[in-house]
């Protein structure tokens, strides 16, 4: 059984580290949300800079306590984890540049890669979050944390029916669920709603007045501690 790590005061983050995200950031996603062109964009690119160094600064300082608790993150920057502002807009009927959010992923393995369980933090206006897991895993990964589930379902079940794990994440994503069960798994299986998923992510929400409290870091890292079990059993499945 994955154990759960402790959710008490001996993990909160030190006074003196950045702790919460600036108001200025908010301020700043907010009015882009409102003014999504380039000429503004490069108008307030001071306030652009000023809230990516916020964001990665605040990062920067959850990574050692991240790392005590999951050192399977290797030792990766802030900057490296963080997504570019610029949307892809290639393929996209939506022709807005800029993202209206920062957003980190600190995976394990060292990488910033979605083909690996991790930790993600989005910072929005009115839409910030944080959690965990595995998104768009590879065929071959999905099929193996399926096998994982399905040969120890009581292990998989006691980690999301854990209380510090309920408290943050009710349910998993539940985006692309297939309607029956997959392919080589019976249908009668005890489990089987828990095979129909195609990713296996967790997230949580937080209010604009919890981006900006004195702890928020403290309850970013609470929710990661929450997710980490599941990070492991995927982590487990893959080996």
């Amino acid at each position: 059984m994955v154990a759960m790590p402790s959710l008490n005061n001996k993990h909160k983050l030190q006074p003196h580290m950045k702790n919460k995200i600036s108001p200025f950031v908010l301020d700043f996603l907010h009015d882009l949300s409102e003014n999504n062109n380039r000429e503004w964009f490069n108008d307030n690119k001071s306030r652009w800079q000023s809230a990516k160094a916020d964001f990665l600064e605040f990062v920067e300082n959850l990574m050692p306590e991240l790392y005590r608790m999951d050192n399977s993150i290797g030792i990766q920057s802030a900057e490296k984890c963080m997504y570019r502002i610029h949307r892809d807009i290639r393929f996209s009927p939506d022709k807005t540049p800029y993202k209206v959010h920062l957003a980190a992923y600190i995976a394990t393995g060292g990488v910033k890669r979605h083909g690996r369980p991790g930790y993600y933090i989005h910072i929005e206006n009115n839409n910030s979050g944080c959690g965990g897991g595995i998104f768009m895993p590879e065929t071959d990964t999905l099929t193996a944390i399926r096998k994982e589930i399905y040969y120890n379902i009581d292990t998989f079940k006691s980690i999301i029916d854990n209380n510090d794990f309920k408290k943050y994440y009710p349910q998993l994503w539940q985006i692309d669920m297939l309607k029956q069960a997959p392919k080589g798994f019976p249908k009668d299986f005890e489990g089987v709603e828990w095979l129909k998923y195609k990713h296996y992510v967790t997230m949580c929400d937080f209010t604009n007045t919890d981006v900006l409290s004195n702890d928020f870091g403290s309850r970013v890292m609470d929710a990661f501690r929450a997710t980490y079990p599941l990070n492991k059993f995927i982590i487990d499945a893959m080996n």
